[in-house]
This record gives structure tokens, C-alpha cells and sequence, in this order.
């Protein structure tokens, strides 16, 4: 309502003047501008076209240090005729410039003061309005935060004020994304605040349509909430690739798109969740989409400290306990993420298939389990992939001692001989409790 206003204000004074009137913000972008009355040059078609100043046609660093109506003389060079500029000030802070073509230096001293007044006008509108949008941008990052509260009585009414206030215009399609960097940046380790990340949310932010996202950001990570009439899946990832160019070594987590405010809370989870998971698996800096997490949108969900060493199946401690990248450990997982498929196995690990048969069989005897057995594969698989996120509770491989490895490898007995008992490596004190009887 506030732009409206001034271009009212701009189009009565050039009416009255019958002189063409421009008004730009402190930036020199076009705020309001007149019909034309016989007196355009090219300058002024420039700034029409483009909406702002053109930045040669005025010495911006004087210009903003005007307190009174001056004359702009003319720069033929440019296609720019002489014009008449009053700054923009309302208690003594510089909201933008008004300017008329002046051609002839033929304005009158009552047709300067009338410009003057105006000026006083536009300039009030201006602080008006950087009132308001203080006041709304206040607002709502205030809902925002209430949007993503716990409690579902905060958020509805927060979604509610939202659509209210006009501050999200319309949520048909409402999509969620948390970019989180560490505290260091750099090949010289620079730290990094929440300075930084907030400036790179916004400049990421600044192609959306407003009344279309809000953004949060405390030290340093950023939420950023998309809502609008359209699906929300390529503005949404164009707004993370841009997160990433203004971030370097930054992960971003994308929530599943979904419709209705209220549904913000969970995205917001949900991308949580998939920063959680690719810091877990180790991957490298970049967008991470929950859609894309396959189980760990399941699994990732757990705490990190969900299972302990001494409530974990001995049979299975002993194999987690190589390591992630053990031969053995990397065999289960192919063979179970295959739906035990040992031919596909075999060609994804690009081995014989009886080395797979042989590292299976290897496999049984450590863990006591059979993968035949469709509960036996599916504790199996849960095992992998929690160890995988680091939610086992397993040692690293690291603290294993060396001797206890030998006894966790033991083969099979020849052919023709009863099979020893799949050997253990030492229990430690807590384990105890799996030999009992």
C-alpha cells in the first residue's frame, strides 16, 4: 500500500509541474515514476527499462550526502538532461531522491518548494513503511518459530497468523530446508557466525517471490521455509545449490515436500534428520534430500546411543566389531540390500560366486544366524545399517585387539570332520551374561 501511495503522490507533483518525476530508494531502485510529459531523455528510459539509476549518470557518493534540494547539470556524453533532485530525509536518516528533468533551469522557486513538500511527504511514507516491514519481518520470524514448536496448538495457530498477516500468501505446496556448516571454513581455517550464515540465507533467498518463504537462523544453521500455490521441489533445490555457492563445506538437508503449514514441523524434522545421516555415513558436503535416504529416513532417526555393547547379540558384536569396511561385514550388506540375490551380490562385489558362498558361510558361523531365515536377515540388516550410522554401540575397530581377531576368523573343520564350535573372541566383563549355562 505504501509504493501505491508514493506513486500517487509522484504523479499528482508531476501533474502540477507537468514535469516527468522519478522517485528512488537510498539504493537508487525505482520506486515510482511518472507518465512521461514530452521531456524523457535517454537516462530516463534507461532507469524505466531497468528499474534503478543508471549508476554513471550520478556521483552516488555525494549524492547521499545531500540535505538539500540540489541541480544535477546535464552530461550530454550520456544522454542525460539537466534535472532538479531533492533527497529523501525523514528525522535525519536518508530514505532516497526525488528527481525532475529540469532542461531549461526554468523551475520556480514556488515549484522547487513544491517539490520540497512533497519530498517531506514520500519520505514519511518511506519511513512508514520500513516500519511495517521491521514490524513484519519481527512477526515473522516470531511465527515462524511458533510454526515449528512441538506443541501442535502453537503451530496451528502460528500457520494461521501466517496466512492472516499475508506473510505466507498461499501454502498449497510447502517444502522445508536446514543448511548447517561447521564452525571453521577454509584452507586458512577461518570461523565462521551466525553473521555469515545469515547473510548467505538471504542471498540465497533473494530470488524467491515474497510472501513465499521466511527463514530462521540460530549461530550457525539455517531453516528456510518455502510456501506457494506451485510444487515447491525446484525452487527448493535451487535455493540449496545457492546455500552451497555462498557456503562453501556447508550440508544441506531437504524435508519431503507436503501441503499446509502445518505440515513445517515434520519437514523441518525430516531434513534434520538428513544432515544427521550424511554426517553419520561421511559424505561429502552437499544437498541430502530425505526422500533419498532410503532406510536411514528410518533408522537415522534413532538416537546415537540406542544400543549398548552388552544388550547387542554376541554373535553379531563379533562381526560388527571388524569394522564397517571389512570384507565380511561389506559381503552382508550387498547380499541383504539385494534381497539375498547371491548372483547380483557376487557381480556388485566383483568376486567368484564361491567366494561369496565361502564369505557367507563365514558369516553364519560368527554370528550364530542363518540367512535363510527371513527374521535372521532382517536383524542382520538392521545391525549393518545401524553400525553404519554409528548407532551399535560397537568399539571401533580401532580398540579390537589384534589377538582377538584369529578367533573371530576361524574356518570351518576340513571336510569329513565334525565342525568345531565358531570360536569367540574373549568376552569382556558386561558380556559375560551371553555364556551363562
Amino acid at each position: 500500500m505504501t509504493v501505491e501511495r508514493v506513486q500517487e503522490v509522484a504523479e499528482a507533483l508531476a501533474s502540477r509541474l507537468r514535469r516527468s518525476v522519478a522517485v528512488d530508494d537510498h539504493t537508487l531502485q525505482l520506486i515510482a515514476v511518472s507518465p512521461d510529459y514530452s521531456d524523457a531523455d535517454p537516462a530516463r528510459v534507461w532507469s524505466v527499462l531497468h528499474r534503478r539509476t543508471r549508476p554513471e549518470d550520478v556521483d552516488y557518493a555525494t549524492l547521499r550526502t545531500l540535505e538539500v534540494p540540489t541541480r544535477v547539470a546535464p552530461r550530454p556524453e550520456l544522454g542525460l538532461l539537466a534535472r532538479f533532485v531533492v533527497p529523501l530525509r525523514h528525522r535525519g536518516s536518508l530514505f532516497g531522491f526525488l528527481w525532475l528533468i529540469d532542461r531549461n533551469d526554468s523551475l520556480t522557486t514556488a515549484e522547487q518548494a513544491d517539490a520540497q513538500e512533497t519530498a517531506e511527504v514520500i519520505a514519511a511514507l518511506l519511513h512508514q513503511r520500513l516500519v511495517v516491514r521491521d514490524r513484519d519481518r519481527a512477526l515473522a520470524t516470531h511465527l515462524f518459530d511458533l510454526l515449528l514448536d512441538p506443541s501442535p496448538t502453537e503451530r496451528a495457530g502460528a500457520a494461521a497468523e501466517l496466512l492472516t498477516h499475508g506473510l505466507i500468501e498461499d501454502d498449497a505446496h510447502v517444502g522445508v530446508l536446514v543448511v548447517r556448516h561447521d564452525r571453521y571454513s577454509g584452507s586458512g581455517g577461518t570461523e565462521l557466525d551466525g553473521t555469515e550464515v545469515r547473510a548467505a540465507v538471504h542471498q540465497a533467498c533473494r530470488p524467491l517471490a515474497p510472501g513465499t518463504w521466511l527463514s530462521s537462523t540460530h549461530r550457525l544453521r539455517g531453516t528456510v521455509l518455502l510456501a506457494q500455490r506451485r510444487p515447491v521441489e525446484d525452487p527448493l533445490r535451487a535455493t540449496a545449490e545457492a546455500l552451497l555457492d555462498a557456503l562453501p563445506g556447508a550440508r544441506v538437508g531437504l524435508g519431503a515436500p507436503s501441503q499446509g503449514l502445518g505440515a513445517a514441523a515434520a519437514a523441518q524434522r525430516q531434513a534434520l534428520v538428513a544432515l544427521s545421516v550424511g554426517e553419520s555415513l561421511g559424505r561429502a558436503p552437499g544437498v541430502l534430500s530425505f526422500e533419498e535416504l532410503g532406510p536411514y529416513a528410518l533408522l537415522g532417526q534413532l538416537p546415537a546411543d540406542l544400543i549398548s555393547n552388552d544388550l547387542l547379540p554376541l554373535g553379531l558384536f563379533n562381526l560388527l566389531r571388524l569394522g564397517a569396511e571389512h570384507e565380511l561385514l561389506v559381503t552382508l550388506e550387498a547380499f541383504l540390500d539385494n534381497a539375498g540375490d547371491k548372483q547380483r551380490a557376487a557381480q556388485l562385489l566383483a568376486v567368484h560366486r564361491s567366494t561369496l558362498y565361502h564369505r557367507l558361510d563365514r558369516i553364519e558361523r560368527i554370528t550364530g544366524l542363518d540367512l535363510s531365515d527371513g527374521q535372521h536377515r532382517l536383524l542382520a540388516h538392521l545391525a549393518v545399517k545401524l553400525h553404519r550410522l554409528g548407532r551399535s554401540g560397537v568399539d571401533l575397530p580401532e580398540a579390537v585387539s589384534p589377538a582377538h581377531r584369529p578367533a573371530v576368523l576361524a574356518r570351518r573343520a576340513p571336510a569329513g570332520r565334525a565342525p568345531a564350535r565358531p570360536a569367540r573372541v574373549a568376552p569382556r566383563p558386561e558380556q559375560v551374561r551371553h555364556d551363562a549355562g
